[in-house]
């Protein structure tokens, strides 16, 4: 056996791999053995089937796939014991000598590799980034509660339609004739109608109605009423005239009539009064009993909602100031060739592989960089990290979905659940991994403390 590297760059190189019979050839004989205890041939009982007549059969077949194992072997463990980290995997060249398994007893193999370059963070001293600080101030906790309010805030009937109710009636088309059908029709005149369409029950934002003229049909309406409109006017968005007529969208287009919209209830929303009840609501019975104490612990909320984004933020700027700073050369024409070939079915094209690989280089390069700064630093993310992580995972979760308060024992449950799939505890690990190596990098450079109002911040967000 002959293992021969060739360099063509710094980023490239080739190994050349002779395998001799010397090679192969006992790991074939061994092979055949077992072979031939367990093939079945008719004429021949289970293991008495001449081991020259197994060679025969099977032989080429056997030496193909061994050859096939032990290059590979060879190849992962030259790579090994040289400490060669690659990027992608060594890949068949285009000018391997080609194979007769008929004739040939010594093999050569020529395999392309792309080589994962040294990384060195390029930070100095005098390297600056801005670390903001946003000042939370009464005006951001007034327009908090005033959040609160509306968010824990209900409806209640009224008895006249303003712009800000909702109305709950029933809309039904009117025919070419003119006339409606209603739920105490004939059923004579039932049956003339039955094609034509009846929304029972339909929700109305009068706020949402696009139109002007229709919008002020019904200001000051009362119960009983009956508004006439065309929907197409009233509702431009097909998806809102869809749900406001209870069918499907396909079915919007041969629709261009009159409705009689008759109200049955008017709802006007009213916040939640700021008290006790408003304080038990937000944040559990008895933990907060003073608007003092309310406004407070709306004030640390805001702290630590803009510190995490301000922390973000920060994390941002890290990673595009080491992305800029930080040089990372890559294989690139090898990495286009490795996408093809280990793309799935060959699904990916040519022209969306230019289309994709600046991004596929962005991240790996961030990767990369990342990779480098944890193993020089032996950083880790423990199982009380990740466990406490998946909390808050758990948490950020039920938060999509407007749930703001449930319960530890609901939070640790589902964190349990995330953590048995591997996938996801391993999503969990690189979060951790990640912000560690932003805490890391923070420490190299020169802090610069940035006290920002809210809608300073927002404008470097944007």
């Amino acid at each position: 056996m002959n293992i021969i590297r060739e360099n063509i760059d710094d980023l490239n190189a080739v190994l050349k791999i002779t395998l001799d019979p010397a090679d192969y050839l006992p790991k074939v004989e061994s092979a055949l053995a077992e072979y031939r205890k367990k093939v079945r041939l008719d004429g021949f009982r289970p293991g008495k089937v001449p081991a020259g007549l197994i060679r025969k059969i099977y032989g080429k077949s056997i030496q193909v796939d061994e050859v096939q194992n032990l290059l590979a072997e060879t190849l992962n463990n030259y790579l090994k014991e040289n400490v060669i980290k690659t990027l992608g995997e060594p890949m068949a060249s285009i000018n391997t000598p080609p194979v007769d398994w008929d004739s040939q007893e010594s093999f050569e193999f020529h395999f392309d590799i792309g080589i994962s370059p040294a990384i060195e963070l390029n930070i100095t001293a005098k390297d600056k980034l801005n670390d903001y600080k946003v000042a939370v101030t009464e005006e951001m906790i007034d327009h908090q509660i005033d959040d609160y309010s509306r968010r824990f805030g209900t409806f209640e009937p009224t008895e006249t339609v303003s712009d800000e109710d909702v109305v709950k009636g029933d809309l039904c088309q009117i025919t070419e004739e003119g006339a409606v059908h209603h739920e105490e029709a004939a059923p004579a005149e039932e049956d003339e109608h039955q094609h034509s369409i009846h929304s029972h029950g339909t929700l109305i934002y009068v706020k949402n109605i696009a139109d002007k003229t229709i919008r002020k049909q019904f200001l000051n309406a009362r119960v009983n009423d009956r508004l006439v409109f065309n929907p197409n006017q009233a509702f431009p968005n097909e998806a809102d005239r869809a749900a406001l007529l209870k069918i499907g969208k396909e079915e919007l287009k041969n629709i261009d009539s009159d409705f009689e919209f008759t109200v049955t209830e008017i709802s006007r929303f009213a916040p939640a009064e700021i008290g006790q009840a408003l304080f038990d609501k937000t944040y559990g019975d008895g933990v907060v009993d003073s608007i003092e104490a309310y406004r407070n612990r709306v004030r640390e909320d805001l702290e630590r909602r803009y510190s995490r984004e301000a922390r973000y933020k920060f994390h941002m700027d890290a990673k595009a100031s080491l992305m800029a700073t930080t040089g990372v050369p890559l294989p690139t024409e090898f990495l286009k060739r490795w996408m093809l070939a280990s793309s799935k079915d060959g699904r990916l094209t040519q022209e969306q592989l230019e289309k994709e690989f600046p991004a596929f280089t962005e991240d790996l390069k961030w990767r990369m960089i990342k990779n480098h700064v944890i193993a020089e630093n032996k950083l880790e993310a423990t199982d009380e990290e990740i466990r406490e992580q998946a909390v808050w995972t758990a948490q950020s979760r039920y938060f999509q979905y407007g749930v703001y308060d449930a319960p530890p024992e609901q939070l640790f449950r589902f964190a349990d659940y995330l953590l048995k799939n591997d996938e996801e505890k391993q999503r969990i690990a690189d979060v951790i991994l990640e912000n560690k190596v932003i805490d890391h990098v923070k420490s190299l450079f020169k802090l610069v403390e940035k006290a920002v109002s809210l809608e300073e911040f927002n404008k470097l967000t944007n």
